[in-house]
């Protein structure tokens, strides 16, 4: 394969390879794929590199290599283990990784225990929590009932806030693994397109009425 891309990304990975340190690299992210096309479109590659070696369970650092950005996660053994048992989403994420070097099977192990606990479901909260949670959020959504005391701009975006609110205590309440915020809403109208669609219809002058249709339809099983 004859690419600056491609064969930056195989000089990174040759360079951590050599490292005693580097036990494991996993390759995450879109790019792990695209990474291996003709003329590849990658914006950055994120790597998670775990070390034998290393006081902090975490570092993370973006660097600039030759043009290309590269996202690297440099996580202790000790790290690996904290984050499964703490069922720390970012981390359990890195089950659909590909294993780009691996030293005696460790990130082969890491992996499918991420996949366990992935499939467990996050940390669920008790019924009462869940209220409680889901009546300070409505009371804080009730305020914008006085649209007159808001300047337009603020008026819209608290509803916007509150509504990205609402869409992560539908996860909550679900007891759903919460995704990221740029794949928040993909993720919704693929798991629930008809909240999907009333959220989508937050808009016009009756964005209060629209909202509490949200929030009736998340709360009506709670």
């Amino acid at each position: 394969m004859n690419n600056n891309i491609y064969n930056t990304f195989v000089k990174v990975i040759e360079g951590f390879k050599k490292d005693k340190n580097v036990k494991s690299i996993i390759h995450v992210g879109s790019s792990k794929e695209k990474i291996y096309e003709e003329n590849p479109k990658v914006n950055d590659i994120d790597l998670f590199i775990i070390l034998e070696n290393q006081e902090k369970n975490q570092i993370r650092k973006v660097e600039k290599i030759d043009e290309i950005e590269f996202d690297f996660n440099y996580i202790s053994i000790k790290g690996c283990y904290d984050f499964i048992e703490s069922k720390t989403y970012f981390f359990l994420n890195i089950k659909d990784g590909k294993l780009l070097y691996d030293e005696n099977d460790f990130g082969k192990g890491i992996l499918s225990l991420c996949e366990e606990k992935y499939k467990e479901g996050p940390n669920k909260l008790s019924k009462e929590e869940k209220r409680f949670r889901t009546n300070q959020l409505l009371s804080d959504i009730s305020r914008l009932k006085q649209k007159d005391e808001y300047e337009e701009f603020e008026y819209d975006f608290l509803i916007y806030m509150y509504l990205n609110k609402i869409i992560k205590m539908y996860y909550l309440i679900n007891d759903i693994w919460l995704p990221k915020d740029k794949k928040l809403l993909k993720s919704l109208k693929m798991r629930e397109p008809t909240l999907y669609k009333l959220i989508c219809n937050v808009n016009g002058s009756d964005k209060y009425k629209k909202i509490i249709k949200v929030t009736d339809y998340i709360l009506k099983n709670l």
